[in-house]
């Protein structure tokens, strides 16, 4: 099912024989893209690529199963993106072929990729308040990843793991009567910038202060998250449209909690934060020490 047309093809009508046909010939597929509110409702998965000729942006929507909820929704997009194969042929002798090679060669580049590779970038299409849930399926189903292959947190998913723990712990009481919105928010469907932490060497700030509607609470990463130069990262906002006394008490205090427990999930999940020169490192030791017990017993 074509949903996107490029500057070629902008009189042809949507899931018609000949946009059909147009695709067959033009369209070469690059990625991947998961459009979604909520994991429970409507979730669509797109084939995304470019058109030969001009270069257009054009996708091709891949038809999921309806009603599918949690590990067996999660289980289906992820054979779909490593199984479909739109307008291309397979046999077992030569593989795939159709009337554009470009495509071909995609789905056989694709085909060849490793467990972990293919683990990262399904991760990648779930919004940030999703990303855990994810990254626990995935570990569940594929546990055998190296010590050196880590599903990494986005500065937004971060924030969203931190929000989870304080809300659990009755941290929210105060704070749901004047909350006005969280993001990266479920209903809003706007995740943070989306920068996967591979350093522990920052802090997590929340700033209560006053904007021009209300209060704000704005989070941020201070340090060193990643490999670039960058020592600022937001990764969330609450606000209350409140501006009283009592509201920035109630949000500073909450402030206090998110603190708290950004710090104790960082460090108990400081394995997924540490820089991948490290973990490499480790695990050629751990390799070497394994292979020195092999050979004493």
């Amino acid at each position: 099912m074509s949903d996107r047309l490029c500057g070629c093809c902008p009189h042809l009508l949507v899931r018609s024989e000949k946009l059909d046909s147009f695709y067959n010939e033009h369209f070469i597929p690059q990625g991947w893209r998961l459009s979604y509110t909520r994991l429970s409702e409507g979730v669509a998965l797109y084939l995304t690529g470019y058109c030969r000729d001009c270069g257009g942006d054009l996708e091709e929507r891949i038809l999921l199963t309806n009603g599918l909820s949690g590990d067996k929704l999660l289980n289906t997009i992820y054979d779909a993106m490593w199984t479909v194969h739109p307008y291309d042929q397979k046999l077992d002798s030569i593989g795939y072929y159709g009337r554009c090679k470009p495509r071909s060669d995609f789905y056989h580049i694709r085909d060849r990729r490793g467990t972990f590779r293919r683990d990262q970038e399904f991760l990648r299409l779930f919004h940030d308040y999703d990303r855990n849930q994810v990254r626990l399926w995935l570990e569940k189903v594929h546990p055998d990843q190296t010590h050196a292959q880590v599903f990494r947190d986005t500065g937004g998913s971060l924030f969203c793991a931190v929000l989870n723990l304080a809300k659990e712990d009755g941290n929210f009481e105060k704070v749901w009567p004047i909350l006005d919105y969280v993001l990266p928010s479920e209903h809003e469907g706007l995740p943070s910038e989306s920068v996967e932490l591979t350093a522990y060497e920052f802090d997590f700030v929340p700033i209560a202060n006053f904007g021009s509607e209300g209060i704000y609470l704005n989070c941020y990463l201070k340090g060193k998250f990643d490999e670039s130069e960058r020592h600022t990262l937001s990764v969330g906002t609450l606000k209350t449209l409140e501006r009283s006394l009592e509201a920035a008490k109630i949000m500073a205090e909450l402030g206090g909690a998110l603190l708290f427990y950004a710090d104790q999930y960082v460090n108990q999940n400081i394995h997924r934060y540490t820089p991948q020169a490290a973990l490499e490192r480790e695990y050629q030791r751990m390799l070497k020490a394994a292979k020195g017990e092999t050979h004493e017993g």
